[in-house]
């Protein structure tokens, strides 16, 4: 029988990562035993909270909070600019640069209503009335920029 080196120092490594992979694989065994046995006797101790102090403070109907006026006026603002592009698309005499400014405005005023139209009740009649106001001027906007008025 012919001895070759090769071979010899193959046959070793395979002896010892054998001998790794199952000592590790024993120490794994171990560490998940222990953890399991750790947070099996955590759950047995039960955790007091300390009790609830100031509850009244906390407002709980965050829609009370907002201010009526201040939410009236910004509506009635964004209605005007829905009013003022109504009144520039009737103009013959307006063309479509003098336009791009306020259709800007109105896509602007869109984006900064919509925290707005959620924030409302839905019983509350203003809610309805910024929908619409919200879906013409989106609309508006897409017409525009799709060339309708062309």
């Amino acid at each position: 029988m012919k001895i070759i080196p090769h071979e010899i120092s193959g046959i070793a490594n395979d002896q010892k990562t054998n001998n790794v992979a199952k000592t590790t694989g024993n120490k794994f065994e171990d560490i998940l035993q222990q953890t399991i046995n750790n947070s099996s006797s955590s759950k047995d101790q039960t955790m007091t909270l300390p009790p609830i102090q100031n509850i009244s403070n906390i407002r709980f109907d965050p829609i009370s909070n907002i201010d009526k006026t201040q939410s009236i006026e910004r509506v009635e603002k964004f209605l005007d600019v829905l009013e003022n592009y109504q009144k520039k698309l009737e103009d013959p005499s307006v063309n479509l640069k003098e336009m791009y400014p306020l259709v800007t405005e109105m896509q602007s005023e869109t984006e900064n209503m919509l925290p707005l139209l959620n924030s409302l009740p839905d019983e509350d009649g203003m809610k309805d009335i910024l929908n619409k106001a919200l879906v013409t001027s989106t609309v508006e906007v897409i017409k525009f920029n799709k060339g309708d008025y062309i």
